[in-house]
């Protein structure tokens, strides 16, 4: 475990020194006893608490496959909070319709491949029976072409007529015969080609329902601490037999070796915060080990707190001065204070000194300075905190004497509304 050096210990040191601290009486004030605290001259600062809790810097987030099933069931997660090594089972979804789809899928394939052998059979039948007749067909052919040979002065004009037409109809035959081979060879290989396509469409299928079914095992991609993520605009967190939609994040598996902080602040308040502010940061499981952090992010957008709360919240992230492994691991409470109002040297008045009437401000009968029979003076508050007013020099100049608390004009506030 790393130590505090100097710097930051004196900067842990000034943080924790309660608001308005160079007079007793205010040391007083800012311990919580209200009705003690008096008028003081002195430095004067108003903090912002905030919560949160801890979350890891890096983490692997490993989100449900991306597969052809809209929708799927969460089977089996590993143990939260258990460490998992590279490897080990992680988180499985049912994979009951994908196995149905791929036992349909081969069955199919098996039919088509049946398909494809039996056309080509059929093809090929056809064609030996064509090649027959054609065979016959060139025979006739032949036979007729020498007929059709003979002088037509050697036989009668009748039978030389009537050898003329068997010679004509016996090539038109046998063009016909040659046609029809070619025919059926053309549309035989058309249909084949389309089983072929089914076929390995088929195929293409299965070896996609393969590669889904063996996503939804999914192991450790490496060693780490298992986290249920929440689901989407809910505080709950994912459990077994919950359905959910590819690409959704359902574990993280943090390092543990670099941690910071979530706070969780309310959109009213998150105006007061800027990149770059130093928070006293106290962990609720480590109450005597306080640690120092700075603000390094503040998103542009609040969102809901929880799916039926109303409440808009900014997580501001805060990063820590120092990372205890094997002790801090994510989701531990923590608290901060942030410093967003800091004068120095200036006049204030304890708040149960001064009355609000909805419009001005009032010094109470019997307040330091005033008599009980004295009327009430205005003062006119410039700034707050849980403890004192500060009170403007300027404006409140006849009254400061009277607190005791005459002194130069302050830098660093002009006169306004109280914020």
């Amino acid at each position: 475990m790393q130590t505090l050096n100097s710097p930051s210990l004196a900067l842990l040191a000034a943080l924790l020194v309660p608001a308005c601290a160079p007079q007793p009486a205010a040391r007083a004030a800012a311990g919580g006893d209200a009705e003690a605290a008096a008028p003081v001259l002195g430095d004067f600062t108003r903090d912002l608490l905030l919560t949160g809790e801890l979350e890891a810097v890096h983490s692997v987030a490993i989100n449900s496959p991306q597969t052809s099933v809209f929708q799927m069931r969460i089977q089996f997660m590993a143990e939260e909070g258990s460490v998992v090594k590279a490897g080990d089972p992680l988180l499985d979804f049912d994979n009951s319709a994908l196995a149905d789809r791929v036992l349909d899928l081969e069955t199919q394939i098996l039919d088509a491949e049946m398909q494809v052998v039996g056309m080509r059979s059929e093809i090929e039948s056809n064609l030996r029976d064509l090649e027959i007749q054609l065979a016959e067909t060139e025979y006739a052919y032949e036979v007729a072409r020498l007929e059709a040979a003979v002088e037509a002065g050697i036989l009668s004009r009748k039978e030389h007529g009537e050898r003329q037409l068997a010679f004509s109809r016996a090539t038109r035959e046998l063009a016909d015969a040659r046609a029809r081979i070619v025919s059926t060879k053309e549309k035989g290989a058309a249909d084949l080609d389309v089983l072929i396509i089914q076929r390995d469409k088929l195929r293409q299928d299965l070896a996609s329902a393969q590669q889904d079914l063996s996503l939804l095992s999914i192991k450790a991609p490496s060693d780490g601490l298992v986290i249920y993520e929440t689901r989407t605009r809910s505080t709950v967190r994912y459990q077994p037999g919950d359905s959910c939609w590819p690409g959704q994040t359902i574990i993280r598996l943090p390092d543990l070796r670099a941690m910071q902080v979530a706070f969780l602040v309310n959109e009213v308040d998150a105006r007061h915060l800027q990149v770059g502010m130093q928070v006293v940061i106290a962990m609720d499981s480590f109450p005597d080990r306080p640690l120092t952090g700075t603000i390094e992010q503040i998103p542009s957008m609040a969102v809901l707190r929880g799916e039926n709360s109303q409440v808009k919240v900014f997580k501001v992230i805060s990063s820590l001065s120092e990372t205890w492994p094997g002790e801090m691991k994510p989701g531990m409470s923590v608290q901060g204070r942030v410093v967003v109002e800091r004068l120095d040297s200036v006049p204030m008045v304890p708040r149960h000194m001064v009355r609000f009437d909805g419009r001005d401000y009032w010094l109470r009968p019997g307040a330091a300075g005033l008599a009980r029979g004295d009327a009430p003076r205005q003062v006119h508050p410039v700034a707050r905190n849980a403890t004192y007013y500060v009170l403007d020099q300027e404006a409140d100049a006849a009254v400061v004497p009277l607190l005791g608390l005459d002194a130069p004009a302050p830098s660093g506030r002009a006169a306004g509304a109280v914020p």
